[in-house]
């Protein structure tokens, strides 16, 4: 059987850096008598889940998603729990997942030499549930104030780039106040008002903040953190803390782990950076969900 893979893109991640991977994979793979299908994505996610679908992924040796964390959260949903692997080339602004694997390289070859001649991990995947329909995601849920941000900086249509998380963070903080959360943690009911509350699978999200240092995605379990109420000036000392980890030591800072949690509060879900739901939500670990290619 020949080798083949299927590549799905972000055309327009990294200002043009992904249509130039593309294109260097491409004569690469023509080369090397490699088989291509290529999928680009749009800003629905079903759309590429659905061509997906019509893919027989049992001939692909693989699917390389081209982009950031968003890109591989649609693939995502058309893989999980599937025998084919992943390989995630980083061209987003985010570009967690592929942060968290250590897999960085642009070059053709490696990455070929990876997909062809190296065995490939296991790793969990977190499952969100909001009524009938169903999301994974591989790094970090978040729905305290840095989703609100997100929220926020979603509206503004003028601005791009980390501007505009700076002036959503500007605009959310005046009127914020620490969320009223009722959750379960694997059966165990809690409740408790907190300034963020995040369920992590991997260590990072937002471009490299380590927001649990700690986490672990082949554990078969979640790290939740909790940033319990603060004052804004505080929060405003805290926050840039979590680019390097530091925020670990923090007294207002607490860790807990736990397989299933379900989450009310009035606010908003988001996962590997994308807009999930409103809340109340199910979030529950699925071992070994994904296969990926992990720096050894």
């Amino acid at each position: 059987m020949p080798k083949q893979v299927l590549v799905c893109i972000n055309p327009v991640a990294g200002r043009g850096t992904s249509k130039k991977v593309l294109n260097d994979l491409l004569r690469y793979a023509d080369l090397a008598s490699i088989d291509f299908l290529v999928i680009e994505s749009s800003k629905n996610p079903s759309i590429l889940a659905n061509l997906m679908s019509k893919v027989n992924l049992a001939r692909c040796s693989a699917v390389i998603a081209i982009g950031g964390d968003g890109i591989v959260n649609q693939v995502l949903q058309a893989i999980a729990g599937k025998s084919i692997a992943l390989y995630v080339i980083p061209t987003g602004t985010g570009n967690d997942f592929a942060r968290s694997s250590q897999l960085l390289t642009l070059q053709p070859s490696k990455i070929f030499r990876t997909i062809f001649e190296e065995e490939s991990d296991l790793i969990d995947l977190g499952k969100i549930t909001h009524g009938a329909h169903q999301r994974f995601f591989g790094q970090i849920l978040s729905t305290g104030f840095d989703a609100l941000v997100n929220e926020r900086a979603n509206l503004n249509r003028f601005v791009s780039g980390k501007m505009k998380y700076n002036i959503a963070t500007a605009l959310e903080l005046p009127s914020f106040k620490p969320i009223h959360y009722k959750i379960e943690l694997d059966g165990k009911s809690r409740e408790f008002h907190a300034m963020l509350f995040a369920v992590a699978n991997g260590s990072s999200y937002g471009g490299g903040m380590q927001l649990v240092p700690h986490a672990d995605r082949r554990d078969g379990v979640f790290d939740l953190m909790i940033l319990h109420p603060v004052s804004k000036v505080e929060l405003i000392k805290v926050f840039p803390k979590v680019f390097s980890g530091r925020h670990v030591n923090h007294p207002a800072v607490e860790f807990i782990k736990a397989k299933n949690v379900k989450i009310l509060a009035k606010s908003v879900a988001y996962a590997d950076g994308e807009r999930i739901s409103e809340l109340p939500i199910n979030v529950e670990i699925v071992p070994k969900a994904l296969k990926t290619w992990i720096s050894k």
